[in-house]
């Protein structure tokens, strides 16, 4: 029997469709992606040539699945399953991961434990009533990116404290600082052409009013709520995920 078809009745049970193939790349040994064609999306494993993926658990009810692909004494974990509108994956760090409930535990901010949140993909937003915006920056309609590539999550106001400004281009692999910026084009003037921007990172990010993503039910705050992100980004292996929300 196949890998393929040992995987497939897991994911049936989901109602889900996977496709296994063998990876071309020598950097890696999982891929995890998203594919569609005429009977809509799949999830497209990726694997080298003797690496077999375990499905740990399987939570029909809530249409979850925790994976675990094994080389040698190396293990990663991935949570794969259905958002509002589309299938996903994320990839969990491991440590404490034994089934669906732990891996979506391990997802969240670890800032966020014990306190009420609102979740909208990888988003997390928690109230803080009675916060002063006094001397704060109030921007409309701001985006929330997970990185270049992703669809943004797009907020009817935000405000930002703290934090460092950098310069990024979507030609780009990571973001740079303003200094950096201006070294970069006096070597080559042509790094000026590329389409750059100013952006905040490491900021204190808070949200107010709508939050609206086209693969997601649109989400109402209706006071400031501090932001975060999921610690899928914190996961060693998260490249492993080829698809971006």
């Amino acid at each position: 029997m196949t890998l393929e078809a040992c995987l497939r009745p897991h994911f049936a049970r989901l109602g889900a469709r996977v496709r296994v193939r063998e990876l071309d790349d020598p950097d890696g040994w999982v891929r995890i992606g998203l594919g569609r064609d005429r009977s809509g999306e799949f999830f497209d494993l990726e694997c080298e040539d003797g690496i077999v993926p375990e499905v740990l658990d399987v939570q029909a009810s809530t249409r979850h699945l925790l994976l675990m692909v094994r080389d040698g004494r190396f293990k990663r974990k991935f949570l794969l399953g259905r958002d509002e509108r589309h299938w996903f994956a994320a990839a969990v760090s491991g440590y404490g991961v034994h089934n669906v409930r732990s891996a979506m535990r391990n997802l969240r901010p670890t800032e966020i434990e014990g306190r009420r949140a609102v979740r909208q993909g990888e988003w997390f937003f928690v109230p803080e009533r009675g916060m002063s915006t006094d001397g704060a920056a109030i921007f409309r309609n701001d985006s929330l990116r997970r990185g270049a590539g992703s669809k943004p999550h797009v907020c009817t106001e935000t405000m930002r404290r703290g934090g460092e400004i950098v310069m990024f281009s979507p030609d780009s692999i990571s973001s740079v600082t303003p200094e950096r910026y201006a070294q970069m084009v006096a070597r080559d003037p042509q790094v000026a052409r590329k389409s750059w921007r100013f952006a905040t990172i490491r900021a204190e990010v808070y949200a107010r009013g709508e939050v609206r993503h086209q693969d997601h039910r649109t989400i109402y705050l209706e006071c400031w709520h501090r932001v975060y992100i999921s610690r899928e980004n914190f996961a060693a292996y998260g490249a492993g995920i080829a698809y971006l929300d």
